[in-house]
């Protein structure tokens, strides 16, 4: 519906659309026809985006962090900046690449996970604690992300210094079947009553600067 301010108006009328450019009052018709082509590519393209703009939300309190600062800086959303860096990370099945998957980009210096794993309902993550580059107060982001639910949980941040971090899983997050031996050969048996897990870290700055995302799957023994 079209708007009056003053001599000007904006918005829809009949089968025009009224606007202001430049200061003077405009006018263009409604386009009779639009192009919506349906080739395989264009369906393939949409269902992409489809994809990574749910898992944008399914993530959103990891990059909210992690890409908080690219979005202030871009004048952007932190939603917008993970779709446009994970566009591309679909397999030819049309599966997300979760290995791929960047929730915080940045300059300061990663650290390495040293163990990964989970008793009961509690994971324990440990990293290396040493400073480098960076300062001991930097903080240790863990988000956990199930895909078989298609949801996630960030753990409370801690300091670098402290070398552990620890999340309590959901108890919907536990598989009831016995292990396979597959599983048996590779895990301990507090893992295997677990869903498979992604699980993406990375550090944060007193300035909001944040590292690269590391990526750990689970289960898979970490040594």
């Amino acid at each position: 519906m079209a708007r009056k301010q003053g001599d000007t108006e904006s918005g829809k009328l009949g089968n025009k659309i009224y606007y202001t450019w430049h200061g003077r009052q405009c006018e263009r018709s409604m386009p009779t026809s639009v192009a919506n082509p349906r080739t395989e590519a264009q369906q393939a393209h949409r269902s992409n985006f489809a994809m990574i703009s749910k898992l944008s939300s399914y993530m959103k309190e990891a990059h909210l962090v992690g890409l908080h600062w690219h979005a202030v800086r871009e004048k952007n959303s932190t939603y917008a900046i993970f779709r446009n860096l994970n566009k591309d990370y679909f397999t030819p099945d049309g599966e997300i690449d979760l290995p791929r998957i960047i929730v915080s980009r940045g300059s300061v210096e990663r650290v390495e996970i040293t163990s990964a794993s989970i008793d009961d309902n509690v994971l324990t993550v440990t990293f290396d604690s040493r400073a480098y580059g960076g300062k001991a107060t930097d903080e240790f982001f863990l988000f956990v992300y199930c895909p078989v639910l298609c949801t996630g949980r960030l753990a409370t941040p801690v300091p670098r210094s402290a070398g552990l971090v620890t999340a309590v899983l959901p108890p919907e997050w536990l598989n009831p079947t016995e292990p396979t031996q597959a599983d048996t050969n590779t895990l301990t048996h507090s893992h295997t009553n677990a869903f498979p897990l992604h699980l993406y870290a990375f550090l944060r700055s007193t300035r909001d600067r944040t590292s690269d995302t590391i990526h750990i799957p689970l289960p898979k023994e970490i040594r």
